[in-house]
């Protein structure tokens, strides 16, 4: 056997060795499916409908639990996706910001708007996705609403409007001026990067009660 061959045979066994306790933390991290997990849930719903005792008191208490559970769940997962979409928007922002600061105090010629409103094309697609889900959040606040000019919701989601129509009145003009959108564009990432932090402290919170409600809930059985 040629040396080349010894060393792809070796390399061979290296990785199959080093893939069995690969495989081995897989499987052990796969955790139990879904399915199963309904399964088991179904049978012990059942299970604690049939025990219940007859106090109503009981099991109204029971029933409310239930549902801030649920509740929060439902907040979570809120949280989750506003904070998605305010990363969305900050990262098509990135590109819109960094052609402003190439852009000299000259002005903007006919190819610089162009290359600019692409850019700003992009931001307004993600803004879209933004308040597509504002508008019908029921978790984490009032949804968002716009009649005209007047915005209604959420400020994280308010403040990212009124921001883009101040944008679109400095881009409809005819010389758009450098100046005035580096300083909207500054005031657009400080507030994105605000709101981001806000939807980051307000996930852990709902977090933190979610598994504070569980504990309570479980309590030694688990």
């Amino acid at each position: 056997m040629g040396d080349s061959e010894g060393a792809h045979a070796d390399a061979d066994r290296g990785t199959a060795a080093e893939d069995v306790p690969g495989r081995a933390h897989a499987e052990r991290n796969a955790g139990v499916p879904v399915e199963r997990i309904e399964w088991m849930a179904e049978r012990v719903r059942c299970l604690v409908r049939r025990s219940l005792p007859a106090d109503e008191q009981v099991q109204a208490e029971l029933r409310a639990v239930i549902v801030e559970l649920a509740a929060r769940q439902a907040q979570v997962a809120e949280w989750v996706a506003c904070h998605h979409r305010l990363h969305e928007v900050l990262l098509a922002f990135s590109p819109f910001h960094a052609r402003l600061a190439s852009i000299g105090q000259g002005g903007l010629d006919a190819a610089e708007l162009q290359a600019l409103l692409q850019n700003w094309r992009l931001c307004q697609d993600t803004i879209d996705r933004l308040v597509d889900f504002a508008e019908g959040v029921d978790h984490i606040g009032s949804p968002f609403r716009r009649e005209g000019r007047e915005l209604r919701g959420e400020r994280w989601a308010v403040d990212v409007v009124a921001m883009q129509l101040l944008f679109e009145d400095v881009l409809k003009e005819e010389r758009p001026s450098p100046g005035d959108l580096r300083e909207l564009a500054g005031e657009f990432s400080s507030l994105c990067h605000r709101h981001l932090a806000l939807a980051d402290r307000e996930l852990r919170a709902a977090m933190d009660e979610l598994q504070r409600l569980s504990a309570c809930l479980v309590g030694e059985m688990a």
